[in-house]
């Protein structure tokens, strides 16, 4: 691979996270907000396993140092600032505050408030670890693709289970067995996916198939709920229950290579003046992950209200705090790098 940038990648990241914005931004559950949460999250997995590779010489300590740890200190950096910050602003107690500290070491569905997304990047840990260890020691590519069908059907096959007396499972992580499953895909697929999003012998099709099974669902004919944080998974056709697996196997896949493909011609056809600042988007998505929760919840307590208004702002402010972090990073790090000489 090159190490310039796919700009369809980019601008997929970007149309992904102001999904997730959205999302969070309505108030009303309807077709909309259930058809975003089928691919939005989703999305994120398949991209996550684009470029991933089998760990040579079991340099797993090299592994950890560029992928995990990086994530992981942004996760409890962010994470401590929006505990203090939602301290003052939602003036909660100092014993509160500070069992939140727990809690974001807990992760998972513990979190709520400025921090309810944050399950994500656990289980996005998770599943960059847990693909990482498949893809390095089993080398057998349909091996690959039963351990990713099994790893769905298994963490699909119940509703809820207790880690010893606690309610929630410590980082989500039976659910970053789902996200396990797109991750694979994207790994497995990513050079299938570069030729298909040109190909519109299988990108109108299933944009077709997308928006029929929209205007099923918009009538009730098709009901269809896919919330991974929560694992709430329900499937029905004319309210006749159906596998929840199938549904979960096909449709966010289907979206998320119509999204592709979407990206991949408005990267052919548009002038870079407009693309650059999609890009640049899809560039920071992991800080406006981080932040934009926090963000909507202080436009509504301040009382803006409209998704789409709490939308824009949220993805704009979380943009210029992401930017100002990586600055202060670099900076940090080049300083690091180049010690003062006398």
């Amino acid at each position: 691979m090159s190490k310039k940038r796919i700009e369809w990648i980019d601008v997929a990241k970007a149309i992904g996270i102001v999904a997730v914005v959205f999302g969070h931004a309505m108030t009303r559950h309807g077709t909309m907000f259930h058809f975003l949460y089928w691919w939005h999250m989703p999305i994120f997995f398949i991209m996550g396993g684009f470029f991933l590779k089998p760990i040579i010489n079991n340099n797993w300590w090299g592994f950890l140092k560029k992928r995990i740890i990086p994530l992981l200190v942004s996760y409890f950096i962010c994470g401590g600032f929006l505990i203090l910050l939602s301290h003052f602003i939602r003036g909660e107690s100092w014993s509160y505050t500070l069992f939140y500290f727990v809690r974001l070491a807990y992760g998972g569905r513990t979190l709520n408030n400025y921090l309810s997304v944050f399950w994500y990047i656990n289980v996005y840990l998770l599943a960059l670890l847990f693909t990482s260890i498949i893809i390095t020691y089993v080398k057998n590519r349909e091996a690959q693709i039963i351990v990713a069908f099994i790893s769905l059907i298994v963490s699909t096959s119940y509703k809820h289970i207790y880690f010893f007396q606690w309610k929630y499972v410590p980082w989500d992580v039976d659910v970053a067995f789902i996200a396990l499953f797109f991750m694979l895909f994207g790994y497995l697929y990513f050079h299938k996916i570069q030729q298909i999003v040109s190909d519109l012998w299988i990108i109108v099709p299933c944009a077709l198939i997308t928006l029929w099974i929209f205007w099923e669902q918009h009538m009730d004919r098709f009901n269809f709920g896919f919330f991974l944080k929560s694992k709430i998974i329900h499937a029905s056709y004319h309210h006749i229950p159906i596998s929840r697996v199938s549904y979960i196997m096909f449709i966010p896949i289907i979206i998320c290579l119509v999204v592709f493909s979407f990206s991949y011609y408005f990267c052919k056809l548009m002038p870079q003046f407009v693309i650059k600042p999609i890009q640049l988007v899809g560039q920071q998505t992991l800080g406006i992950m981080f932040l934009h929760k926090a963000v909507i919840d202080i436009l509504d307590e301040a009382g803006y209200d409209g998704a789409i208004v709490e939308t824009i702002f949220a993805v704009l402010i979380s943009f210029i705090l992401s930017i100002g972090y990586a600055y202060i990073k670099s900076k940090i790090k080049s300083s690091k790098r180049w010690p003062a000489t006398k």
